[in-house]
């Protein structure tokens, strides 16, 4: 068993030092020389009381002396350093518990605040995911983790701080997937906790970290990354989770040879015909007669070569003469990543390789119809809802509960569904019809279906389209809150305030769009003066 220690140390005016060691006592003893050192120069001393050790695989009468010699407090893990655990074992409940419960912290933090669906969004993509992602650069976290996150987001989105689990409006995995498939625009923790692993993976190839060296000295040794048994006991739960996501991670990994001393000839992507040992199978080593550990700059020196009745061992000889023929130069060999396109750079791009690993939907005739440029969002997140279908119109609960009062309370109607609220119920479409019918002229229209296609209609022009779009969010927007207030007992507000009260909004929406000097929207002042 691998004999660790590791140290935390308190430096007077610095943050807490980790510093791992091997497991001999002349080690530490080595190190506090440098500490001490350090201090000659720098005047900051180790405050040696509050030191802890941590020890495993060590036995209980060294771990004795070893407390005995240095006083140092003793420390059992797990134990929690930077905001994450320390971990030796597979991650449990107790152990991202307090990653959970930060996040119930912030969102009991926003209580006070009057949120639309747009803010508790711009929260959960800004605040709440960014906490989990730190976590997700450095673990897998398990299923039910991701799965308890999800629920309190959900929660968060569609009842704010209260967290009721009965008011989503939209399912979480629908929410989570890009605006152009009908979705919000927030990525999956599912995906992304599988990209962080990727990236990891990508780290390990790449950099010469100590940690990559430490990975290389004692798990890979003498083999490669690729050639690993999946069974092995060696390394921690998480270095086992890195090893399932191989098949996964070698279709996006290309090396470039330079001196050939660190690209395994046979498990690593180098050649133009890709891996060698897809290609033959484990049989190709004793046809080739290059053993199966062998680097590119071994096979490329040592190999004689042969004569092969099968086309794809004579190929393998074409490639190793023509990297003779090109020479090994003294660089070393580097490691490129699969972008879009298929091109293989040599930096990681989380986006490009979120698209690469995951299942795309549909794409969505509507939605630029609903994302454009100046849009204000809790009117375009309450669009995107009506569009989905999933208002509490009168139809809609009705569906719920039989007694419910499902008359539109706008013209009395006996069934209010959404088509009829938006345009065709006779308050709304007077506040429509009053607002648009100039503006759109021929292409008029109070039907929703065909307002779904006008504002995706390129033939409109360019302020057009932006007048009809903002236009069709903020009357939607304003029509639901009229509805919602007569509901609950308000004041009804006559279909000609109403109008006069949208087209101030959309006139100052246009004067702050002209101020910021957009030349796009340089005649929307006019066309909309103009429209009525």
């Amino acid at each position: 068993m691998l004999i660790y220690w590791m140290l935390i140390t308190h430096l007077c005016f610095a943050d807490d030092l980790l510093v791992f060691t091997d497991g001999k006592k002349s080690s530490i003893e080595g190190i506090l020389q440098i500490f001490g050192k350090f201090a000659d120069f720098s005047g900051l001393q180790i405050s040696l009381e509050k030191s802890t050790i941590y020890m495993a695989g060590v036995k209980d009468n060294d771990k004795a002396d070893i407390l005995h010699s240095f006083p140092f407090a003793s420390g059992a893990l797990p134990v929690r350093y930077l905001g994450l655990p320390l971990l030796t074992k597979k991650m449990t409940t107790s152990d991202y518990g307090p990653l959970v419960e930060k996040i119930r912290v912030r969102i009991g933090k926003w209580t006070a605040r009057h949120l639309s669906f747009a803010g508790r969004l711009q929260l959960i993509s800004s605040v709440i995911h960014s906490l989990t992602n730190f976590w997700m650069s450095a673990f897998r976290l398990p299923s039910a983790c991701i799965k308890e996150i999800d629920s309190i987001c959900s929660s968060f989105l569609w009842s704010g701080p209260e967290l009721n689990t009965k008011k989503a409006k939209v399912a979480w995995s629908d929410v989570c997937t890009p605006k152009d498939e009908g979705g919000l625009g927030i990525r999956s923790l599912k995906e992304a906790n599988k990209v962080s692993l990727l990236k990891l993976i990508w780290r390990m190839l790449s950099s010469t970290s100590l940690w990559v060296q430490w990975l290389r000295l004692y798990l890979l040794r003498k083999g490669s990354f690729w050639s690993i048994s999946g069974n092995t006991t060696l390394g921690s739960w998480m270095w086992k989770k890195i090893l399932k996501h191989r098949a996964l991670a070698s279709g996006f990994v290309k090396h470039d040879i330079h001196n050939g001393s660190n690209t395994s000839f046979w498990f690593d992507n180098w050649s133009k015909i890709g891996r060698l040992i897809d290609v033959t199978g484990h049989r190709g080593c004793i046809d080739m007669g290059i053993t199966l550990h062998a680097s590119v700059a071994e096979a490329v020196v040592n190999h004689r070569p042969r004569r092969h009745r099968h086309d794809t061992l004579l190929r393998i000889e074409d490639v190793i003469a023509e990297v003779r023929h090109q020479g090994l130069t003294s660089g070393e060999d580097t490691v490129r990543w699969k972008g879009n396109g298929d091109i293989f750079k040599p930096c990681f791009n989380t986006k490009e390789t979120w698209a690469a690993t995951r299942e795309p939907k549909l794409k969505v005739n509507w939605y630029k119809g609903v994302w454009f440029s100046h849009a204000t969002p809790k009117y375009s997140v309450l669009a995107w809802i009506a569009i989905k279908n999933r208002l509490t119109t009168g139809d809609r609960m009705l569906s719920w509960n039989a007694g419910a009062d499902s008359s539109c309370v706008l013209c009395h109607h006996l069934v209010e569904t959404r088509d009829h609220l938006f345009f065709t119920c006779p308050y709304s479409a007077e506040v429509w019809s009053t607002l648009t019918r100039k503006l759109l002229s021929q292409h008029f229209t109070n039907r929703w279906e065909a307002i779904l296609k006008l504002l995706t209609n390129k033939s409109l022009g360019h302020e057009v389209p932006f007048l009809t779009r903002y236009t069709f969010q903020l009357t939607l927007h304003s029509l639901w809150k009229e509805r919602n207030g007569r509901r609950h007992g308000e004041v009804p507000q006559a279909a000609a305030q109403m109008v006069r009260f949208l087209d101030k909004q959309v006139r100052n929406r246009i004067s702050s769009i002209q101020s910021q000097e957009d030349r796009r929207y340089n005649g929307c002042m006019t066309c909309w003066f103009g429209s009525r």
